[in-house]
């Protein structure tokens, strides 16, 4: 599968949600809000999520699985439930910094810029936690 859509209960995203460090203190309301906006997508083995390069146009939680990220075809970091990335594209829309592909087949709740950026508004500690969140990583990544 490469990027196909999978069905998933609202109740299990929420569950899924609830473990991510970037969501802790969301409420059950909020996270449920987050689980609304997004779409649950399935990769295959190898299969590439987000291509370097590429207008950053949406954020990506792993609910299950694991996934690679490289940079300049050279690994990274290694990710797995409860990571998440494309937080650099919340904000900017600027182009991928790097490539994430499956590593074994991984799912993952893709939400839209356009979809997350209103609970962004309504809740301006998740807003500080992305941008804390992007300010470390394009530390390490310097």
């Amino acid at each position: 599968m490469t990027g196909g859509p999978i069905h998933l209960e609202i109740e299990d995203v929420v569950r899924a949600l609830d473990s991510v460090p970037l969501f802790s203190r969301c409420d059950e309301t909020e996270l449920r809000d987050v689980a609304r906006r997004g779409h649950v997508l399935g990769f295959a083995d190898g299969a590439v999520i987000v291509p370097e390069g590429e207008e950053g146009l949406g954020f990506y939680v792993i609910l299950s699985g694991r996934a690679r990220v490289e940079r300049g075809g050279e690994v990274v970091e290694r990710l797995g439930a409860n990571d998440f990335f494309g937080e650099i594209s919340l904000l900017e829309g600027a182009p991928r910094i790097a490539t994430v592909l499956s590593d074994g087949g991984v799912v993952v709740l893709g939400i839209l810029r356009s979809h997350f950026r209103p609970l962004l508004a309504r809740n301006p500690r998740l807003a500080l936690r992305v941008l804390d969140e992007q300010a470390r990583r394009r530390d390490s990544s310097a």
